[in-house]
């Protein structure tokens, strides 16, 4: 397993890198490079699940058996729907549409990642850990209430292990009591640019 987790983590570090390039170009309205990005992610997306399909889930199958690798196979599929609607969408008629159906692409693409390392007894948890503290934060400003408390439930419900990093128009303290309720720690600061980031932990 030792080539396939080296080869892995080399996928996943272009597949989010290259998402996190298409999610800010997406954001900044910069369509000719969103649809570059996309396109190029796509492709890495392809060659990426191949890979999984005929090198990876083969080797992790003997050691986790088939039933262990039917959530990662379920997360394959909904991959490629996300994917399909976001192929088939007017990302530039509707913007906020295509950002929102991209963060949902990034945090499954996370939690896939996380669920495969999981599998991995050689991976070990510090790789988890590595990779999450690289991720970009998500950027909720902008958006009108309660949208942004959705979009954070909803990428905690995907990766709930994981530290998640948001960045909000202003300290959000309604949102402390609700993260408390369902398990969750949170340290928030001040950004120079006006903005209050929030990094949220399982407890």
């Amino acid at each position: 397993m030792t080539a396939i987790r080296n080869s892995l983590s080399a996928h996943h570090d272009v597949m989010e890198a290259l998402v996190a390039e298409a999610l800010a170009a997406a954001r900044a309205r910069r369509w000719p490079d969103y649809r570059l990005r996309f396109a190029e992610l796509r492709r890495a997306l392809i060659e990426h699940m191949t890979y999984e399909d005929e090198e990876l889930f083969p080797a992790l199958a003997r050691e986790v058996g088939e039933a262990g690798l039917a959530p990662l196979r379920e997360q394959h599929e909904r991959l490629q729907q996300h994917f399909e609607t976001l192929a088939s969408a007017a990302a530039e008629h509707d913007p906020e549409g295509c950002v929102a159906e991209m963060e949902a692409l990034a945090a499954l693409l996370r939690a896939h990642h996380a669920a495969e390392n999981a599998l991995d007894p050689g991976y070990a948890s510090h790789a988890i850990v590595t990779q999450t503290a690289r991720r970009a934060p998500m950027d909720l400003r902008g958006l009108q209430p309660p949208e942004p408390i959705v979009r954070i439930f909803q990428a905690l419900e995907l990766a709930p292990h994981e530290p998640l990093c948001v960045i909000l128009p202003h300290e959000p303290v309604p949102l402390y009591g609700l993260l408390r309720e369902r398990g969750f720690s949170y340290s928030g600061s001040p950004r120079p640019d006006g903005g209050f980031e929030v990094l949220i932990e399982p407890v």
